[in-house]
């Protein structure tokens, strides 16, 4: 029988052996059987035998949810980060397909003309729609390019392990990135560094935009972030200030919401994917 992904409830008894188990190693690690054993009668009243205890624990190595060691058993990082990954795209493709669904108005008025308008409360929300499109569609197609003119750079910074994991899988594809961005600060130097060095194509302009572009495939996609967000934004990076970014910037709600405009023209995106690539040929 497989293992379930579970989030164990740390506050209320357990349902099963193995969720008390990982319950008992979240807050003491490493232990032995006899030591989860007794744990688990100490803190959740459990009333199981030694030997089932026992043979959930081995259970629970066979898996890799576990790891032993002469001290004793562990909770499994690399497991952890899985379950962690895990709900990350569970989430990004409901809340995704959900704002998608609440779009009738807008989406059905718009269809002939290929133009999706959609509407976000924070920053945060809008870039998770994006990079669940984004990646859905750029996963149906190989060696196309995946085009940015920003104002300013910071997503690496809040998911530097997801962007390196997002680049990584579109490149398996054959795909190229191309960034232009405005934004200057130190962070925003950390942020360029770093997608160099895994294969991004990146350069500064002094002029900023009047809105965000991403352009790939066929689609061409404007974000228009309130003027009040976007020099609130350009503050918090100069000052490196990653709480006030993260607080009243990135996941603050606005009374103008974050605008997404989605065109999909093929000759338009074409034509525009080739203006930003030749930017990087002078």
């Amino acid at each position: 029988m497989s293992l379930e992904i579970f989030i164990p409830d740390i506050e209320n008894k357990p349902k099963n052996t193995k969720d008390a188990i990982i319950s008992a190693l979240t807050t003491e690690w490493p232990l032995g059987v006899r030591k989860i054993y007794n744990k688990l009668k100490k803190q959740f009243g459990y009333s199981s035998t030694y030997q089932s205890v026992y043979k959930a624990i081995k259970e629970l190595k066979e898996k890799s949810v576990i790891n032993e060691s002469d001290e004793g058993f562990e909770i499994n990082i690399d497991w952890i980060k899985k379950v962690q990954s895990f709900t990350d795209i569970v989430e990004t493709n409901y809340y995704a397909k959900n704002r998608m669904e609440n779009l009738s108005g807008f989406k059905e008025s718009h269809k002939k003309e290929n133009i999706i308008i959609l509407n976000f409360e924070t920053i945060f929300d809008a870039e998770k729609y994006l990079y669940y499109f984004i990646k859905t569609e750029m996963m149906k197609t190989k060696k196309d390019s995946l085009c940015f003119r920003t104002n300013h750079e910071w997503k690496p910074i809040f998911y530097l392990r997801a962007e390196y994991n997002y680049y990584k899988k579109l490149s398996e594809n054959g795909h190229k990135f191309y960034f232009i961005c405005a934004g200057k600060s130190y962070l925003e130097e950390l942020s360029k560094s770093f997608y160099k060095k895994i294969g991004v194509s990146i350069r500064n302009v002094k002029n900023k935009f009047p809105q965000d572009t991403i352009v790939f495939g066929d689609y061409y996609i404007q974000i228009f972030i309130p003027e009040n967000l976007r020099i609130k934004m350009e503050k918090f990076l100069e000052k490196k200030d990653l709480i006030g970014l993260l607080k009243n910037v990135l996941g603050e709600k606005t009374d103008s919401s974050i605008k997404i405009v989605i065109n999909k023209h093929p000759n338009l995106a074409k034509e525009l994917k080739k203006q930003i690539v030749n930017e990087f040929k002078k």
